[in-house]
This record gives C-alpha cells, structure tokens and sequence, in this order.
C-alpha cells in the first residue's frame, strides 16, 4: 500500500459518492449534523470515513422523514431504547402515506375508467342515453340539506366544508324528495349511514351541462322517457354530480341522473 495516499475526499467528491448535492451537504453542516473531517490550507472540507458514516445515517434518518432537530438529538446523546419510539412513529407516518398513496391511484384509475365510460356514452343519440343499470347497495351520509329550488353557492360549501374531506374527488349525490327538501350526501360506511340507496335496477342518463336550466330540462325528459317505455319509478330521484370529470371538460360539469326501476323488464 502506498505511503502519503490521501484519505479524505473534497465536498463534490463527497457528494458525488453519497448521490446528494453540495447544498445537502452544506446545509446538513449548517444545522450542525454534519462537520468535516478539517478544513485543508486551501480552505477545501475534506471528510473521510467517519464522516461518509455520518452523512449515511443522516441520509437514512431524513428518508424517515425526520427534522434535522430530531436527526441531531438521535446521533447526538439518544440511546437505543430513546430512539425506538422515534422509528415507530416513522412507520406509522410511512404506512399513513402509503394509505395516502394508494387511495390517489384508485382515484386516478376511477377517474380514467369513468372517463372511458362516459364519452363513449355522450356520443349515443338521445334515446340511447338512457339505460338500466344495475346497482349494488349504496350507504350514503349525509353532508347538508337545502331548498330544491335553491342553488349550491361558494357560501355554503364554506360554511359545511369541514363535513366532508377531499371534496372534489367525492361523488355528491343529490337526494330530491317530494318535500321540496335535497340532501346532498356522500358515499360512506354501511354502519355510519343516514340513508341507504336499495339494491336493484335503476335508470341512468349522464350528461354534461353548462347551468341548471339544463338540469331541470333533462330530469323533466327522463321522467317522460320512462313513462313512454312504461318504466315504474319509485323513490326520490337521484342526481349523482362528479365534479372530477370536469378535468377533461373545463367548461362543463358532468351528472348521473337515477331513479331506482321496480320493473326494469317492461320494455323487454
């Protein structure tokens, strides 16, 4: 082995081997985590194995997604005893974000396959808009109530805000009822529900519309649509709104009308 080798790399080298920048490591040194090995007559910080050590934990530690502040406590004076309650709570911080995760790509995957579904059905011709759906039992909660000829206003989604989480990634279904009365509910637990929606047929009409003149206008020809096939409605009628959509259609909002069918066989 060669006398006189240099054990100790610069700060770019350093940066190159732990795959972080300069600025990481600079700042990790501002914070007083990390020093280097000396500082040479040129003024360059030279590090050597301890310190590559030391920039490897910190490294590992901010993975964690822990503070500097924690970061220095734990290299600093904390045992391992004193340090295991920090790492647990470093688990339960990631498996929440995984939760996080996941529940984003199920909302995307949704998102792509109602978009499939609900061009190919905006290209049908007026008649053939309409369909029977079959659907499974659904428990609603409900979010608010407010007047059937009353608007949704920028003032109540404040004032109700805190109801509801993730807003404009939830279906709001629209409850009309023959008292003048909508409830607008979201999609919830069997067990926490304030109303369930039955198992069974139901007919279905999307559409887009630009204001609520359109909406009134279609509820009315659905309403006739069933009664030429002969279709029994029963039930209030429900107006599913999935703002979502309108990520592919700026300028429209998309709805789901249905209305649950005791006799889905009558045009059979």
């Amino acid at each position: 082995m060669m006398s006189g080798m240099k054990d100790e790399i610069t700060i770019s080298e350093l940066a190159k081997l732990m795959q972080v920048s300069v600025h990481q490591i600079r700042y990790f040194e501002e914070k007083g985590v990390l020093t280097p090995a000396y500082t040479g007559e040129n003024q360059y910080r030279m590090y050597g194995m301890d310190e590559v050590y030391r920039l490897a934990h910190i490294l590992l530690l901010r993975k964690m997604g822990l503070s500097v502040q924690v970061i220095q406590e734990c290299l600093s004076h904390l045992n391992a005893e004193q340090i295991t309650p920090i790492f647990r709570q470093a688990l339960t911080n990631t498996e929440a974000e995984i939760r996080r995760l996941q529940d984003t790509k199920h909302f995307i995957e949704k998102l792509l396959e109602e978009k499939e579904s609900i061009f190919q059905r905006s290209s049908q011709t007026e008649k053939d808009a309409y369909r029977i759906i079959h659907r499974d039992e659904v428990p609603l909660s409900l979010w608010f109530e407010m007047q059937d000829a009353e608007s949704l206003s920028t003032q109540k989604l404040v004032e109700y805000r805190s109801n509801i989480s993730n807003l404009f990634e939830a279906d709001i279904h629209y409850v009309y009822n023959d008292s003048g009365i909508v409830g607008l509910y979201t999609q919830g637990e069997k067990r926490e529900s304030d109303l369930m929606l039955p198992a069974g047929a139901y007919l279905s009409r999307t559409l887009f519309v630009q204001n609520e003149e359109q909406l009134a206008t279609t509820i009315q020809e659905l309403y006739a649509y069933a009664e030429d096939m002969g279709y029994l409605c029963s039930g209030p009628l429900i107006m599913v709104e999935k703002s979502y959509l309108s990520l592919f259609t700026p300028e429209l909002l998309h709805y789901e009308l249905l209305s649950y069918v005791s006799n889905p066989e009558a045009n059979e």
